[in-house]
């Protein structure tokens, strides 16, 4: 499910028509959310490694320290800012306000599951950290028992690497939209095929 998602966003933030044309600031904002939530989520996954990545029931650690130290759910924060990132990029107006309702959904669905099974395996141990650090916003200060989990680049290149690609090719074609359409590039091309006689 959390899979599916993201990919019927990104084919409709690249299919949906659009006027073309992306002004420099919301090219900036753009740039800075994809990369600053890839960043993040990099963080994140070089503390955690996969153990973030199994879908089942069966979690063998908690990882407690890192970012997961400030929120708990740091990898979809940094999904979050990282997909809005290329929403803004996309120039689909109705999307800048249906994307959050649409993530907060799903992800609070999939998160309230998660907890079920953590609270289950880890009982109180889980039950403390739930308490003292929050579900979607980062507090100021870091849990006070931390995990001993520390961060590894390596550990974060094999388990994102994949990903950063992804999104660096996304954001690629939703830019090369955006020249292809635009009015000012369209209009040049109409006028170099006048003077060529095609």
């Amino acid at each position: 499910m959390r899979s599916v998602t993201p990919l019927v966003l990104i084919l409709l933030v690249i299919l949906w028509p659009t006027q073309g044309g992306v002004r420099p600031g919301f090219l900036f904002v753009s740039l800075a959310l994809t990369v600053g939530g890839e960043l993040y989520r990099f963080r994140a996954v070089g503390v955690a490694g996969k153990r973030t990545r199994t879908r089942g029931r069966k979690v063998k650690e908690l990882v407690t320290a890192g970012p997961f130290a400030y929120v708990r759910n740091p990898l979809y924060i940094g999904n979050f800012i990282l997909t809005y990132g290329l929403v803004i990029l996309s120039g689909i107006e109705w999307l800048l306000w249906a994307f959050p309702a649409i993530f907060f959904l799903q992800y609070s669905a999939i998160v309230s599951w998660e907890e079920h099974i953590l609270t289950t395996t880890f009982g109180e141990k889980y039950s403390r950290y739930r308490r003292h650090v929050r579900r979607w916003v980062p507090s100021l200060s870091a849990y006070d028992s931390a995990s001993r989990h520390r961060f590894s680049f390596s550990t974060a290149w094999e388990s994102e690497s994949n990903s950063l690609r992804a999104v660096l090719i996304i954001f690629t074609v939703i830019l090369a939209k955006h020249l292809f359409f635009h009015e000012h590039v369209r209009a040049m091309i109409a006028a170099l095929e006048r003077a060529i006689g095609v």
